[in-house]
């Protein structure tokens, strides 16, 4: 088990954290026998190099039950939303990382113009992709079930993929089972984090919406700032020390907010995901 805290709850200033992050790098050098550097875990990613990304539209694949009442249809619409929600934010984390980005308007045009969907872009020829538009590499981001084991739980199953248009290749490849647990009062009702409160006032979402696309945002986040930094960056050759994420793990945001990485598994998330 993993349990990373984040900058907010550390009460770290923007200015120390260019020092933070180099330390961290000489720690994990030091330490980086322990697990799987970034080196190994995205080979091809190194060879490759990749600057610009298009981000393809999230696949919704969670299972909406039928709609026979107006609750129905607002249960639905949560699920919506929160994957319109998880493709706007998942540009901020690769252009932290030193990437260049197409914004969703402009990657859908593309896209219509080639015309390819979700799985021909997972499967299929993207050197049209890299010959017409100069891009490197695809993101493609399905959700794949939704579960609420508990009145304070939120869980989703998810899928990551970074493809190359130069070699078709998989450059990234990660599923991960997602968990936001909300704190309860002594009743055992779930209380609401004033971050989530102040999403909801912020955007006109319901918070049930609201918990789902923090989810969302947040895992997309630790997923994707994970990848080898850009060859754009200085600390280039350093990130390919630092230790990678496995292809599989669980990621909890537990009720003070704080964030942790459990251990997991291809039997467990198949049987957990793609089981009733």
């Amino acid at each position: 088990m993993k349990r990373i805290t984040t900058a907010s709850s550390t009460g770290i200033t923007t200015w120390r954290q260019p020092v933070i992050v180099i330390l961290s790098l000489c720690f994990i050098l030091l330490a980086g026998c322990k697990a799987e550097q970034k080196v190994a875990s995205y080979n091809d990613l190194y060879s490759e190099r990749p600057l610009t990304v298009l981000i393809a539209p999230v696949q919704d694949n969670a299972k909406r039950p039928p709609i026979r009442t107006k609750q129905d249809e607002l249960f639905n619409q949560e699920y919506t939303s929160a994957a319109l929600y998880m493709r706007e934010t998942l540009s901020q984390p690769l252009v932290t990382m030193g990437y260049y980005t197409l914004p969703p308007l402009a990657s859908d045009v593309v896209l219509d113009r080639i015309g390819m969907e979700y799985k021909q872009l997972m499967n299929g020829d993207l050197h049209l992709l890299d010959s017409l538009y100069h891009i490197d590499a695809v993101l493609l981001v399905a959700i794949h079930k939704w579960q609420e084991p508990e009145i304070n739980e939120m869980v989703v199953y998810a899928e990551y993929t970074l493809r190359s248009t130069k070699t078709n290749t998989d450059l990234m490849h990660t599923w991960v089972r997602g968990r936001k647990i909300q704190p309860v009062d002594n009743e055992g009702e779930a209380i609401e984090l004033p971050s989530d409160t102040e999403f909801m006032l912020s955007s006109g979402l319901d918070i049930r919406t609201v918990r789902r696309c923090i989810l969302v945002e947040q895992m997309s986040d630790f997923v994707i700032r994970n990848l080898p930094i850009s060859s754009r960056r200085w600390y280039y050759k350093h990130d390919q020390y630092v230790s990678a994420n496995p292809s599989y793990y669980r990621f909890n945001i537990l009720p003070d907010g704080s964030i942790e990485r459990e251990e997991y598994n291809e039997d467990a998330f198949g049987n957990e995901c793609f089981t009733d």
